[in-house]
């Protein structure tokens, strides 16, 4: 604007997104003899146990799942139509490069911010990029996977996203996501109990743990998962890196 001249307004637009709640449980019963004569305590191995699969749990949650049977919607349900895009069915370091450049390319063509960005991939595709070489036989990524990042972005690493997708079983996934973006909605901490008295179902009928001189541990979290601006999440679809190849 020029000198003593009125600042127009700028438009922002808002909408609402509902989060509710998903409840994922766990439960374990662990006979009381195991947990009176163990040594580290059972219970403490199970609990711990238990927590790390929930973790894992969660992390698919928030990454696949698509929104029904009381799921979340993850990550590749949130990333719009057109920034999932197939990798190209030749793997070498020639296309792998211009495919992550994609996925960069299509969060900067979105005016994404870029405050919080990161990838995602199995340990398949880490394991490519750490020893795909260039024409001249050099480590291309070597040096910066080994510290944990890819293009200058960090990488997370999870066996959560699946390495046998595809006709032939063969595919993955890879994510670039800017994680400034994602929301995640908790009602309350990890809830963790232990009753000796408790029922439960065993799969065929309910039992009761007093009686079968047991205790049962159940884990619970509730929480749901959204994108704030689904632009801020590409998928490269199609990602073979069953075998480990050399290119210029």
């Amino acid at each position: 604007v020029g000198e003593v001249q009125n600042i127009p307004t700028t438009g922002v637009t808002f909408e609402q997104k509902t989060l509710t709640w998903k409840k994922m449980a766990a439960l374990v019963p662990i006979s009381n003899d195991l947990l009176r004569f163990s040594s580290p305590a059972a219970d403490m191995i199970v609990r711990n146990d238990l927590v790390s699969s929930m973790t894992l749990r969660e992390d698919i949650a928030f990454i696949r799942d698509d929104g029904t049977a009381h799921r979340p919607r993850g990550l590749f349900h949130w990333a719009l139509p057109a920034n999932r895009f197939a990798a190209d069915a030749t793997t070498n370091l020639t296309t792998v490069t211009t495919d992550l450049g994609r996925a960069i390319l299509r969060l900067k063509n979105a005016h994404v911010r870029f405050v919080r960005p990161g990838w995602l991939m199995t340990p398949r595709t880490e394991f490519y990029l750490l020893t795909v070489r260039d024409g001249n036989g050099n480590f291309a990524f070597r040096d910066e996977v080994l510290a944990g990042r890819l293009l200058g972005f960090p990488i997370g690493v999870t066996t959560q996203i699946p390495d046998n997708l595809g006709v032939g079983g063969n595919e993955s996934e890879v994510y670039l996501v800017d994680f400034a973006d994602a929301i995640i909605g908790e009602s309350t901490q990890l809830l963790v109990d232990a009753s000796t008295e408790a029922a439960y179902h065993n799969g065929t009928n309910v039992v009761a743990a007093f009686s079968l001189d047991q205790t049962v541990i159940r884990v619970i979290a509730q929480h749901d998962f959204a994108m704030r601006y689904p632009q801020s999440i590409a998928v490269i679809t199609g990602v073979r890196c069953g075998a480990i190849v050399t290119g210029k």
